[in-house]
This record gives C-alpha cells, structure tokens and sequence, in this order.
C-alpha cells in the first residue's frame, strides 16, 4: 500500500513538472514561431520594432484566449464545488492585474522603449496565464 501510494505521490509530481514545461514551451514558442515567419514573409535579415510588435500581439491574443478558458474552468469548478466566492476573488484580482498590467507597460515603453508597448504586456499575460492554471490543479 505505501508503495502504491509513494508511485502516485512520485507520478503526480512528475505529470505536474512535464504539463508546467510543456506550458512554458508553448509560450515561448507563440512568440518565436511568428518571429521567424515573420521574418521570412516579409523578407527581413533580422528581426526589428515592427516584427517585435506583429509578433507581441498575437502572442498577448493567443494568451487571453487561454486565459478565458482557464479562468472559465474556474468558474465551472467553483460552481460544482458550491465556493462561488472564490471565483467571484478571483475575478476581482483580475481586474486589479489588468489595470497593473496596462501601467507597469506603459511604463516599460516609456522608459525602455517602444517595442515594450506590446512586448511586456504579451510576457506578463503569459505569466498570468501560468499563475492561473496552477489554480487548476
């Protein structure tokens, strides 16, 4: 029985570390796949603010639409389980992340340049979304 317990214990914190890297590839790879077709369509030598900007914004699309459905997972779960209120936080913290989200940026363009207009809000909602799918688990 210990035995059986230890191998689910050790399995589950396996599956855990291998689903949270495959995330993290994902992420990455929204970005850097764009970046080098966009490079190649448009006929670039490298990459620059315009191609940075094509490619932060499909990156941020393609992560508040993952973040929608994790957070609508949430929201089923938290029904299921008769907790509304923990939806009802979380939606509050959302919000107040969205609006530290568009500041922190507008800073980072300001004070680091114009590629971080779209560049730091596509890293933060990758980050938020790996923040809200631990809340899955």
């Amino acid at each position: 029985m210990k035995s059986c317990l230890k191998m689910i214990i050790f399995s589950t914190v396996i599956f855990s570390t291998l689903l949270y890297a495959e995330n993290q590839n994902v992420q990455i790879d929204v970005y850097n796949k764009c970046v080098d077709q966009t490079i190649e369509e448009l006929g670039l030598g490298n990459i620059n603010n315009a191609v940075v900007e094509i490619c932060s914004h499909q990156g941020k699309a393609f992560y508040e639409k993952e973040i929608v459905k994790v957070l609508d997972q949430i929201k089923k779960q938290s029904q299921k389980d008769n907790q509304q209120e923990r939806y009802t936080d979380l939606m509050k913290s959302q919000r107040l992340w969205k609006a530290y989200v568009d500041q922190e940026c507008q800073n980072a363009g300001r004070y680091i340049g114009s590629p971080m207009y779209e560049f730091c809000p596509m890293q933060e909602y990758g980050k938020r979304l790996e923040q809200l799918t631990e809340y899955t688990r």
